[in-house]
């Protein structure tokens, strides 16, 4: 197995960790409203993410797939990782809602864990599409308009 592959899957694993945990350490929907808003945004922009990328393109490793296609419509118009900040959006409220250290540590390890992997799916991005420089100088990483 190659370094690539080595690399990506463990980042996929600390991830998927990481959810397991703040799933299965409290409630699964926030309780307060505003939270519960923005959890249903996160599952909601993620799910348009897996529409506007069509299943044939995704894939839950930072690694492009040979016949993988650019995708810059819907959310990646404005953000390059809209599934991450996705999986932010939803993760986040659950851990201010039912608040634990184990909630807060595991959030605090994914949300580190999504950088890196956006950083390292980047650079396998560049190296496979000649055209993603351009796209990414007219869009932000993860949070609409900052970064």
């Amino acid at each position: 197995m190659n370094m690539d592959r080595v690399k990506a899957y463990i980042l996929v694993a600390i991830q998927a960790i990481c959810l397991l945990a703040i799933f299965a350490s409290g409630h699964p929907l926030a309780s307060r409203l505003p939270l519960a808003i923005l959890e249903i945004s996160g599952i909601a922009l993620g799910l348009w993410a897996m529409v506007v990328m069509g299943l044939g393109n995704i894939n839950v490793t930072p690694l492009v797939k040979r016949e993988a296609r650019l995708v810059t419509s819907g959310p990646y118009a404005v953000i390059r990782h809209p599934m991450y900040a996705a999986l932010l959006l939803a993760a986040w409220p659950l851990i201010i809602d039912s608040y634990s250290l184990i909630r807060l540590s595991a959030g605090l390890i994914l949300t580190v864990d999504l950088v890196v992997k956006l950083f390292y799916e980047e650079h396998l991005l560049r190296r496979h599409f000649a055209g993603y420089d351009a796209y990414a100088r007219t869009t932000k990483r993860l949070i609409p308009f900052v970064w």
